[in-house]
This record gives structure tokens, C-alpha cells and sequence, in this order.
């Protein structure tokens, strides 16, 4: 398995399998105009006022078919594998320097992972962080299923935190891409990622929603305004004739 590392990107090279999975997105229905939460002073402590965001799974798309009840098993599943990477990687008690989360990856996976830790975790804000809060953690779920059998799953995760330091001083962290899961003989794991780490104020993630749902809306408006412009076109009359038009030997007369 091969990797290749950025500053803001981690990826891991994943079998073809995994194309059979990256089907097509899907609409945000989270709440992004939530106001990010406000440092407080507790007894000279710097703290944070919002509660943490609950983990949001869905499964957004079978590509096969499941009865509901394993779907819903699944779907539970599926959201225990990526929540215990969110917690061992990213949620805790700050200041910490050690994240964990590795469970959730294959063997092979995990090594890589823990050589792109500063995605994979929040080894990087860790240290400076006295208190953090996950304010979105949305996880939705491409599952492929081929004889009502599920093998392999793409988790499309976005982890939204704040963070605080000891001068007050505010800091949003947003992780978002993909996961790609398989399930082998100890169940479901993790064996490739791509993930996009960005670090911003307080409510930038939300203020990039909304600008690229704004630049869409306008795209899309684009074509109905040009409809609306056209004008339609005049009816064109025949020409009329000075002569009436003779037939048969009568118009030689």
C-alpha cells in the first residue's frame, strides 16, 4: 500500500475495489449556521460553553439490498468503527500529546496512519489546546452489498472542533474525506483514507458551506435566467404576390 503526504492531505492508495464504492455525494442537512461555541473563565481555567456535537450516521446509499434490520445493524456498525477513531484521535481531555484511535485501521493502514498523524489525529493542536469541543461530527455511508452481503463500505466523515488556549485565544479545526472499509475476520475496519485537514477562526467551516451552496444555487439559476431571456421570435409571413398565380392553359389568357 502506498502513500503520498502533504501538508494539508493525507492519502493512502486503495485497492480498485474501493472505485466500486466512491459513488455520488450527498446533500448537507446539517446545521451550519450554528453559532461556534464561546470560551468561558471557570475558577481561572479556560473552558469551553457548547456541548459536544453528537455523531450523526446514515447509510446514503446501498448499492445491493439489506433488509432493514441489518441495515440498521450496519449503519451502527459502521458508526462505532469511525466513532472510535473520532475519539482516540481528535475527542478527550486537552492539553494531551498521545491520540489513539488505531483500532479502528488495519494493520497496514494503521501504520501509515500513525505516519500521517498529524491528519489522522489532532497531534498538532493537542499540546496548545486546554479545552476542545467537537461542534459536528457527520459521518455518511456508501455501502456495497452485492448478494445482500455487505463487504466494503465509503465513509464520507466531517469532523468540525474548536479548541481554546490558555490565553482564550479560539481556533476551529475541520477534517472532511473519505474512509474506506472492509470487513475481515476481526469485523469491520479501515483500510484507506483521503482526508483534507484545515485550520481556521471559529465558524469558517460553516461560512465555506455556505459560500460553495450559494456559488451552486447561482450556477444552477444560470440557465433558467437564460430561458427567461429569450425572446420568441417573430412569426415570418409568407410573401405576397403581386400576380396571382396561374394554373393550366386558362392563365394564358
Amino acid at each position: 500500500m502506498l502513500g503520498r503526504v502533504t501538508d494539508l492531505r493525507r492519502r493512502l492508495a486503495v485497492p480498485a475495489v474501493a472505485l466500486a464504492l466512491l459513488v455520488g455525494g450527498c446533500s448537507d442537512d446539517g446545521d451550519d449556521d450554528a453559532s461556534p461555541p464561546e470560551p468561558a473563565d471557570q475558577g481561572g481555567s479556560t473552558t469551553l460553553r457548547q456541548r459536544p456535537a453528537a455523531l450523526d450516521v446514515e447509510i446514503a446509499r446501498l448499492a445491493g439490498a439489506l433488509p432493514k434490520a441489518e441495515a440498521r445493524d450496519l449503519n451502527q456498525r459502521l458508526g462505532r468503527v469511525v466513532g472510535t477513531w473520532f475519539d482516540g484521535g481528535f475527542a478527550g481531555d486537552y492539553p494531551r500529546r498521545n491520540f489513539s484511535g488505531y483500532a479502528s485501521f488495519t494493520k497496514g493502514a494503521a501504520r501509515l496512519a500513525k505516519q500521517s498523524a498529524g491528519v489522522t489525529t489532532n497531534a498538532q493542536l493537542g499540546p496548545q489546546w486546554v479545552d476542545a469541543v467537537p461542534t459536528r461530527r457527520r459521518v455518511r455511508l456508501f455501502v456495497f452489498a452485492p448478494g445482500h452481503r455487505p463487504s466494503g463500505a465509503t465513509a464520507e466523515v466531517e469532523l468540525v472542533m474548536v479548541g481554546v488556549d490558555e490565553t482564550g485565544s479560539a481556533a476551529e479545526l475541520a477534517l472532511t474525506g473519505k474512509l474506506y472499509l472492509t470487513k475481515n475476520k476481526t469485523g469491520w475496519r479501515i483500510f484507506g483514507f483521503d482526508l483534507n485537514r484545515s485550520v481556521g477562526k471559529p465558524g469558517d467551516y460553516a461560512a465555506r458551506q455556505r459560500a460553495a451552496r450559494q456559488q451552486q444555487q447561482k450556477q444552477q439559476s444560470k440557465p433558467e435566467q437564460k430561458q427567461k431571456q429569450r425572446k420568441p421570435e417573430p412569426k415570418k409571413d409568407r410573401p405576397k404576390r403581386d400576380t396571382p398565380r396561374s394554373n393550366g392553359p386558362e392563365g394564358h389568357r
